[in-house]
């Protein structure tokens, strides 16, 4: 629609009263209403694709944080789980020990049962015969070596009891002393291993709780994500059909303007700019907004490998290809002035080349973003666009 009022606007200066074919003119204004329904479409695709997209992003972010937590936990865990399994070895030697020790304390409990039988025999027949009377073994004996023998014998006996007493006593010592330590070292190991198992226990609880969150988030991330995919798809087709639109209109509104007018005329007359026109064609399309997007130069229908020359003399400083320009020509003509000549299908000058008024740079064509053969040609001044139509 901007290409047609671009040309209507210049139709109308030069005095004259354009009219279409009405049904070129319905057919476009419907494909433009198709189209402007198209674009909200695609706004509104794009628009879910974007919160999709957030909130992947979101998902993903929390994923990470909770992974994060986690790493330090499972690290934890292993390293009390380590601990527990080093206190149930430590606990298995104790319990061997404890068996050892257990053994040790029936056979001293045996010992000490026999001792103090022995003990209590030997009350009982001290107490049966009375304690006997050093001096009257001494006077019974009828001479003193026997008197001396006996006591002797009356000694080792009292020794003997003596020994017998404090073996028990040694012995009773001994059994109590296993005794507690068994009950202490198996007491420590079991507090300690009861300590690590809750600390375990208690990390593997959060251990779980932060393992169903990132299942929940990842869940959640995955069904963002295939929602996000179906929606880009739903995006690509619709593109796919705006361009279709696009260069349906475009066609029509060159059909238009070739019914209206047969062409604006383009030739090498130096304008008051100092400029001659880079081909001989048909102006499509003008300087200005097109479809919601700047367009930043004229467009001029030619047929493939129609001559384009310079506007004015200058340096070549770009030559090839130029992305959605495709094969593109830029001149620098000084004063901070330069041309651009894009869509070409071949180039004939090189970066560095000076090129004089008229002379051809480029072959037209239809490379980069185009809907059909034309040149689109651009003015720029300190870089910023201009319309070219002040210049030519």
């Amino acid at each position: 629609m901007l290409a047609f009022a671009a040309v209507v606007l210049v139709a109308a200066t030069a005095g004259s009263v354009l009219t279409a074919a009405p049904s070129t003119t319905d057919q476009k204004r419907k494909v433009d209403s198709e189209l402007a329904q198209t674009r909200k479409r695609l706004d509104a695709a794009r628009g879910r694709e974007s919160v999709l997209t957030s909130q992947v992003e979101t998902y993903s972010a929390k994923l990470r944080e909770v992974e994060s937590q986690l790493t330090p936990l499972e690290t934890k865990l292993k390293g009390l789980e380590a601990e527990v399994a080093q206190l149930e070895a430590k606990l298995a030697i104790l319990n061997a020990s404890l068996e050892r020790e257990r053994r040790k304390l029936q056979n001293a409990e045996i010992r000490l049962g026999q001792t103090r039988r022995a003990l209590g025999d030997r009350l009982r027949q001290i107490y049966n015969m009375g304690e006997p009377d050093p001096i009257m073994a001494m006077l019974q004996a009828g001479s003193i070596s026997a008197a001396v023998e006996t006591t002797d014998v009356m000694r080792r006996i009292t020794d003997r009891d003596g020994e017998l007493v404090t073996g028990a006593r040694r012995v009773a010592e001994e059994v109590r002393a296993s005794r507690d330590k068994i009950r202490d070292d198996r007491d420590e190991v079991q507090r300690s291993e009861e300590r690590a198992q809750a600390a375990a226990q208690e990390v593997r609880t959060t251990t779980d709780a932060l393992q169903q969150r990132r299942d929940q988030l990842a869940k959640v991330r995955g069904e963002r994500k295939n929602l996000l995919a179906r929606v880009s798809g739903d995006r690509e087709q619709i593109e796919a059909e705006a361009r279709e639109l696009e260069r349906e209109s475009a066609s029509l509104a060159a059909k238009i303007v070739a019914a209206q007018n047969p062409g604006i005329p383009v030739d090498s007359t130096v304008s008051s700019a100092g400029m001659i026109w880079p081909t001989h064609g048909t102006l499509t399309s003008g300087f200005g907004y097109r479809w919601g997007r700047m367009h930043e130069g004229i467009d001029i229908a030619v047929p493939n490998g129609t001559p384009v020359v310079a506007a004015a003399s200058g340096t070549v400083i770009q030559a090839g290809w130029g992305g959605g320009y495709g094969n593109l020509v830029v001149i620098d003509h000084g004063g901070g002035i330069a041309t651009a000549y894009a869509h070409n299908t071949s180039l004939a000058v090189s970066v560095g080349q000076h090129v004089t008024q008229g002379s051809v740079v480029a072959y037209s064509g239809s490379t980069g973003h185009s809907t059909g053969p034309h040149v689109h040609f651009e003015v720029r001044v300190g870089g910023a666009a201009r319309d070219p139509m002040g210049y030519l």
